[in-house]
């Protein structure tokens, strides 16, 4: 089987194209043969087939495509897909994929080039482009593919322009303007292809779109990135003003100039045989060579790999810079001295052959020897480990043919005032790369044999190269030592400890960071340390500036030092975080540091700023007050913080277009709430404060509605209100009656509930508290529409409605409207409750929450269903359903999987039916007396249907008894109906009539046609 990314994935068996059917297998195969011979984990293929958002069944849609995959192998007769741990891997030679033949025979023209071989070189190249048919993997899309992808198209880049290099070097005749400009036009920032571009018109004689070509150019640079072309595209465009002649000799390619009889310097250390990765900061340091800015400072924490990326580039580049590659490490962060500049230009001065005696004492002097000396040269410097701009500043040259690659654990910013530079950021490395640099050091079989354990233990190195060296070290000097062994003890305490090779203790991650930490001044220091002790995964710029007593504008540019030196990442506007190895270095050394009187001090000022910062703080904060809580417990203030979470928790039912997102839209937080809940409750028991037990029982509370444990809510409710009645001012606003009435509405226990509800109501009314009133008002009006007190629910909705239409800020939330569309649906008002389906979903159109999506699509579906429009009634609840089975809300998701196993009975549709009833059983653990009804009344109409009439006859029953009971007339109604229907059948024709009788009765009460169809 030959294979194809080289264009649109492409598969062909002697010759044959080989259709690809579907969507899944074209995507996995994609991305396997992007990765081919390497492993790939199952969580990445789907994210390449599905994006953010898969199906529930995405894992074993994979498998199954695998299968498939692995069928259409076999049947060309081979057998090269392999499932490794939770992964997969597809073995493919070289010479049967495009990309791997055009890597290979890229290579070989580089080995050509460089031993003075340019018409082989050139032959090798065509060779290599001629493979392509397009855009890699044109036609697939998606931010794996296209990640995948772009490397390659970027090679393809890289290669055409070596060709045009050697076409024009070499005078073959052959046009190039073709060529580059596509490249042109798919990298436009590619300052050395429009070099070329306009070098070769200049040779057809098309001066005029040379010139176009650099202004083009030009024009782009400047409105999109803010920059001029670089120095050699500038000056080639002045010859070509001046229809300079020697532009039309033909330059030799890259061929070294004629130079001083003893060899050029070449001090670059050795590179790197486990380079891995760091394809973006590579291509940004190959933007060097097209001329602009030619000093890039790399920068990031140590142990990131600077010195190895700089090295690596250089060593990659060498043969672009043949008079000298000089190197110094400047000792900055060591435990040496660092180098005085002056110092470092003798060295550089003595490898330009300056005699010592010749050397200047006086720096300016030196520095100025040095750049005399490099002028008109083609030099690379790497000046290695800087403290300060000062150290490199002398040592910078003056003149376009050299480039001068800085590394810094800082970012250097008086260097960037002073010079145009690139900044290279060096961070952690991604998931694949580090275990791909973990494969480099200790051989591909011990991590094929454990790819789990080696992603476990790339995650536990924080991706961090240094720490990922050391453990690679020495997991290959004890070849017994398995990777699951060693990420348990990676995973235990004192984890730096660990990241340490064995008889060395200078090659330490501790060590390296050591020699940051002693650069920190004063302040820095104690900003530095304050944050450290911070529980959660980052912070806002606003509690950092309240840790310290400083005024916020000092507090701020500290920050941005910090940021500035890679101790802290500034990875969104205002927020922060630590590496997570730097932050468990940085506690330790926090621990030493700070006294218990500190430490309590830290601890109150940050949970006084969580719980009274801001009125409403970001969804980003969320976990970060489950860690401090949790870790915190002992303080004496933090049970405040549970009234945040209380609004985390909140189910959905207040404020949901303020920006507070539903519980029902994160339940993967359900645990970990439940567990504060539950050491809040133990702490608060026993507090002489009733605050902290009502805190602690109002989110149990949340937990448990959000969980659809609703008989857990009501007695998690029932405690709130005990503890507040205990307070000075008891439940104020009625918010905790409204809870806990909320909750027994669901459990159909409706009388209860409005006798809570008009108390709730009195007091909301009496505190002010708009928001609690607009809850109580739908709260009441929606139980009294269930007992079909129509009127007055109207009446309240409405209140709701505009009470909460007169915030200053308009509407804060949809679930009036939702209610009052429900009434009017039941009503048979069906053009009313389509009005305000409408502005409902006007409301929610930017808002994300699929909770109250899914909460419009079921009132859609009731209006469709009241409207006997069963096709729409259908889809809008298969919509609805599949939101609600996406965010766990499982109570409705089993109330209206019944409702459409109804319409499904109704229809006709009966095996539909039965999958649906199917379905929603391993639901009724969330059961309640209004799902026990639900459920009732469908399994009546089913075995109806099925002729199953004593069982039909039990189940209506049950469900008119359940509704009476609550009393939900309506759906008492709705049950006889059905009851009749199985009562006629089995041959009971006066119980059927009678029980006709009595729903014609009740829905006459409620002033409602006999005729009209409800859900």
């Amino acid at each position: 089987m030959d294979f194809g990314i080289l264009g649109p994935l492409q598969l062909a068996w002697e010759g044959l194209p080989v259709a690809l059917p579907g969507r899944t297998l074209p995507r996995l195969l994609a991305v396997l043969l992007l990765e081919a011979g390497h492993v790939v984990p199952l969580p990445k293929l789907v994210d390449a087939i599905w994006g953010e958002v898969p199906p529930a069944t995405a894992r074993r849609q994979v498998q199954n495509t695998v299968a498939s995959a692995r069928g259409l192998l076999l049947s060309a007769g081979t057998s090269e897909l392999e499932t490794v741990g939770d992964g997969y891997r597809l073995r493919v030679r070289p010479e049967k994929l495009d990309s791997l033949r055009f890597q290979r025979t890229v290579r070989i023209a580089r080995e050509q080039e460089a031993a003075s071989e340019p018409e082989a070189a050139l032959a090798s190249l065509r060779e290599a482009l001629d493979l392509w048919r397009g855009p890699t993997l044109a036609g697939l899309g998606g931010r794996v593919i296209e990640a995948g992808a772009r490397r390659w198209d970027e090679e393809r880049a890289a290669a055409e322009e070596s060709r045009a290099e050697l076409e024009l070097a070499l005078t073959t005749g052959v046009s190039v303007v073709a060529d580059l400009r596509r490249v042109l036009e798919a990298h436009p920032y590619r300052q050395h292809t429009a070099e070329l571009l306009m070098t070769a018109l200049y040779r057809e004689d098309r001066q005029a779109e040379a010139l176009d070509v650099f202004e083009s150019i030009r024009r782009q640079l400047a409105e999109e990135l803010g920059i001029d072309p670089g120095q050699r595209l500038r000056d080639l465009h002045t010859a070509i003003l001046r229809d300079d002649p020697s532009l039309r000799a033909a330059p030799k390619p890259d061929a070294p100039k004629p130079g001083p009889e003893l060899p050029s310097p070449a001090q670059l250390p050795s590179d790197s045989v486990h380079f891995t990765g760091r394809t973006e900061q590579l291509a940004v340091l190959d933007r060097l060579l097209e001329g602009g800015p030619q000093v890039a400072v790399i920068s990031g924490i140590g142990g990131s790999g600077k010195t190895t990326l700089a090295l690596h580039w250089a060593h990659l580049v060498r043969e672009r810079f043949p008079d000298g590659q000089m190197y110094v490490n400047l000792r900055g962060f060591d435990r040496a001295p660092s180098l005085a500049p002056l110092d470092a230009l003798a060295g550089f001065l003595r490898a330009l052959r300056v005699p010592t005696e010749a050397i200047p004492s006086d720096l300016d002097e030196a520095a100025a020897l040095l750049r005399s000396r490099l002028a008109d040269t083609r030099t690379l410097l790497i000046l290695d480990n800087t403290r300060n701009s000062a150290q490199v500043l002398p040592l910078l040259p003056a003149t376009a043919g050299c480039v001068a690659v800085v590394t810094s654990r800082g970012r250097l910013p008086d260097l960037a005032a002073a010079h145009d530079i690139r900044q290279v950021t060096v961070g952690a490395l991604d998931g694949d790369d580090s275990v791909r640099l973990l494969r480099s050091l200790i051989g591909e079989d011990r991590v094929e044999r454990e790819p789990e354990a080696a992603q476990r233990v790339a995650e536990l190195c924080g991706g961090l190269p240094l720490a990922l060296r050391i453990v690679g070290t020495n997991l290959d000097a004890q070849p017994g030592t398995t990777l699951a062994e060693t990420a348990t003890a990676l995973a235990g305490r004192d984890r730096l400890s660990r990241l340490a090779v064995e008889g060395d203790p200078t090659t330490t991650v501790a060590a390296a960071f050591d020699l940051s930490y002693q650069a920190l001044e004063p302040e820095e220091e104690l900003l530095y340390l304050n944050l450290a002790c911070l529980p959660g995964t980052d912070f806002s710029k606003g509690l950092a500036c309240a840790l310290v007593t400083w005024e916020p504008e000092a507090a701020e540019r500290l920050l941005a030092s910090l940021v500035a030196a890679h101790r802290i990442d500034e990875y969104r506007p205002g927020r922060y975080r630590f590496h997570d190895l730097v932050r468990e270095y940085a506690r330790r050394k926090a621990e030493a540091a700070f006294d218990p009187a500190a430490l309590q001090r830290l601890r109150e000022q940050a949970v006084e700023w969580y719980a009274q910062g801001s009125t409403r703080l970001p969804v980003l904060e969320y976990r970060n007050i489950v860690a401090t809580f949790l870790e915190w417990n002992g303080h004496p203030q933090v049970s405040r913080l549970l009234t945040r979470l209380i609004a985390f928790a909140d189910a959905g039912y207040r404020e949901d277009l303020t920006g507070r997102r539903p519980l029902a839209d994160s339940q993967y937080e359900l645990p970990e709430l439940a567990l504060v809940a539950e050491r809040g409750i133990a702490t608060g028991v026993r507090s002489d404060e009733p605050m902290d037990a009502v805190r602690a029982f109002a989110l149990a509370d949340a937990v448990a509605y959000a969980s659809g444990d609703l008989h857990q809510a009501k007695t998690f409710a029932e405690k709130t209100l005990e503890y507040l009645r205990r307070t000075p001012h008891g439940d104020a606003t009625g918010k905790a009656r409204n809870d806990l009435a909320t909750t027994l509405t669901q459990l159909g226990r409706y009388r209860e509930a409005v006798s809570l509800l008009r108390e709730a109501m009195l007091a909301a009314e009496r505190s002010g508290n708009r928001s609690v009133q607009v809850e109580v008002l739908t709260s009441l009006g929606t139980v009294l529409r269930r007992m079909g007190i129509f009127a007055e629910s109207e009446t309240l909705l409405l209140k709701a409605r505009e009470l909460d239409a007169s915030a200053e800020d308009g509407p804060t939330t949809v679930y009036p409207l939702l209610s009052l569309s429900e009434l009017y649906a039941d009503q048979g008002r069906i053009s009313s409750a389509e009005e305000l389906c409408h502005e409902i979903a006007e409301m929610l159109r930017d808002h994300p929450s699929k909770y109250y999506r899914a909460r419009l699509y079921f009132r859609q579906a009731a209006v469709h269903h009241a409207d006997q429009d069963y096709p729409r009634a259908e889809a809008a609840l298969l919509h609805g359903l599949e939101l609600v089975e996406q965010v766990n809300a499982w109570r409705h998701q089993l109330v209206y999987t019944y409702w459409l196993a109804e319409l499904y009975v109704d229809t006709e549709q009966l095996d539909h039916a039965r999958d649906a009833v199917e379905r929603a059983a391993p639901l009724d653990r969330y059961e309640t007396s209004e799902t026990l009804a639900v459920k009732a009344r469908v399994l009546c109409k089913l075995y109806t249907a099925d002729g199953d009439l004593r069982r039909a006859v039990h189940m209506g029953r049950q469900a008119c008894d359940v509704f009476a009971a609550m009393p939900d007339p309506l759906r008492q109604a709705r049950s006889l109906r059905a009851l009749a229907d199985a009562y006629q059948a089995a041959g009971h024709p006066q119980e059927a009539e009678r029980c006709r009788e009595e729903s014609r009765d009740l829905l006459s009460g409620l002033g409602i046609d006999p005729g009209l169809r409800h859900p």
